[in-house]
């Protein structure tokens, strides 16, 4: 078949298609501009012949809004315009945080707003808070500023009718009890018999039946008294703010263990020949005792590369002899990994290696003693290293011995965020009660103020009579959520 040519148009004929598209988004571009010109020639020409009409309307509401809100509509900008700022400027809302200070806000500006409908500037609504403008709308605005200093600082009114309720119960204690007219008989005298002053007086005082102490409390006073008996008297007894803080000497002393020097040599030499026996050059350096572990100080040794030398004597044999080439530091790792190794040599059911000591050049290598002491609190009160904390600060706590016989203390206020934990029988327990001790023993109940929860009624239970408690020990978890509600908001208002 043939192939049919293409038909070929001359040049005149043909039509510029790029010519034609750019003409009639011109066209369209013209059409846009016309068609917004007439929208905004009949804008300005509905406005221009419905000018007075609108001007009109604006004044009416003008006036209307001016009637009704009065000077308090720029209360009310205000108002909107600070809550506006607030609620741009923090991310969380902070109107359910301080809910009470809002309102006590709105109180405010209530009140504000009814002093301006007196002077005939709040408008109606100011004119409906006064209600009318005499003594009755002034009791509205009194009430209106009272509420609102409730509502924001509830705590100086609390105070204020705490002391006003003692101040009217002690004028009620003080004042003397009505007596019953006696009415005399019809057909003698009446007589009447002066008693004697000191009756008087008796008569006049209140009878007050002590409340009965629970057995607890009675026990604990008698702990008390008998302390203060042997102690009293005391010239080392120290007084803060009219309060007798407990002496030291109701604590007891612990007898210290002391070990022998002969046993610690002897394991030092079976640590020295059994890291020997693995091929570890070390050697003891360093023996502290402590209560429950001895801690042996290790200093690596070298790991030498020697040479062996041929020499001939004066007799012509051969001698050989080792020369020394190199020699580099034992690593760490090759002691920590023999710790097994090292218990099985001490007989000791486990050892603990610390590598390397914190401020020393040797390896530390913890074995349990076999007869432990006792680590009594008032040891380690007694030291220089709980001195030293005490000396900076009142939330000094005592919390034992180190592995190496060393007191350790610490200052409670650079522990926010404490949490004591550990396996059944490691001593949490201990370590509490040595923190509420320490703190009960150097601070009056006006310093200190605690908050004990004890859902379990047996840790916490025996300090339910202590005058430093903010609240009883409190045994109900449903009640320890509101308390905590409360220690969180009062920690907020100190930060701020």
């Amino acid at each position: 078949m043939a192939k049919r040519k293409a038909k070929i148009w001359p040049k005149s004929r043909r039509k510029p298609k790029a010519r034609q598209a750019g003409s009639g988004l011109f066209h369209f571009s013209l059409w846009r501009l016309a068609w917004r010109i007439i929208a905004v020639a009949l804008v300005v020409g509905l406005l221009y012949w419905q000018w007075p009409n609108l001007t009109a309307r604006a004044a009416n509401i003008r006036d209307a809004t001016l009637s009704l809100f009065g000077w308090g509509l720029l209360l009310l900008v205000i108002a909107l315009g600070s809550i506006g700022e607030v609620l741009w400027r923090q991310k969380q809302s902070p109107l359910t945080s301080r809910f009470r200070q809002w309102l006590g806000g709105v109180a405010f500006t209530v009140a504000i707003w009814g002093i301006l409908g007196f002077f005939a500037l709040g408008g109606k609504i100011g004119l409906s808070i006064i209600g009318y403008p005499n003594y009755i709308g002034i009791l509205r605005i009194a009430g209106l500023f009272f509420v609102g200093a409730i509502l924001v600082v509830p705590g100086v009114f609390t105070n204020a009718a705490q002391k006003a309720a003692a101040l009217v119960r002690k004028q009620l204690e003080r004042r003397p009890a009505p007596r019953p007219a006696i009415q005399p008989e019809p057909t003698p005298p009446p007589i009447t018999i002066t008693p004697p002053p000191q009756r008087i007086e008796a008569e006049r005082q209140p009878i007050t039946t002590p409340p009965t102490p629970t057995p607890a409390q009675q026990e604990l006073r008698q702990v008390a008294q008998e302390v203060w008996k042997k102690y009293g008297e005391s010239p080392d007894l120290i007084t803060v703010d009219g309060w007798r803080l407990p002496p030291i000497d109701i604590l007891d002393r612990s007898p210290e263990v002391e070990f022998g020097q002969a046993d610690n040599m002897e394991r030092a030499r079976l640590i020295e020949e059994a890291l020997a026996s693995y091929g570890v050059e070390s050697k003891v350096v360093q023996i502290n005792a402590g209560p429950t572990v001895t801690q042996f100080g290790v200093e690596p040794g070298w790991d030498r590369k020697m040479r062996e030398i041929r020499e001939r004597d004066r007799d012509g044999n051969v001698k050989i002899r080792l020369a020394e080439v190199s020699r580099t530091r034992v690593k760490v790792d090759r002691i920590t990994s023999l710790a097994n190794d090292l218990a099985l040599a001490l007989a000791a059911p486990s050892i603990r290696i610390e590598a390397p000591v914190p401020g020393k050049s040797v390896v530390g290598i913890e074995v349990p003693n076999t007869i432990s002491s006792l680590v009594s609190l008032r040891g380690v009160i007694e030291t220089s290293a709980f001195q030293r904390v005490e000396a900076k600060s009142k939330l000094a706590i005592a919390l034992g011995k180190g592995a190496g016989g060393e007191a350790l203390a610490a200052d409670l206020s650079r522990m926010p965020h404490l949490l004591i934990a550990g396996a059944t029988g490691s001593g949490k327990t201990v370590c509490l009660n040595s923190i509420i001790c320490c703190l009960l023993l150097h601070n009056p109940p006006n310093n200190v103020r605690f908050i004990m929860i004890d859902p379990k009624r047996v840790e916490l239970t025996p300090f339910n009579s202590i005058p430093h408690l903010a609240t009883p020990v409190i045994v109900d978890t449903n009640k320890a959520l509101p308390t905590l509600r409360w220690l969180n908001q009062e920690m907020d208002k100190r930060y701020q």
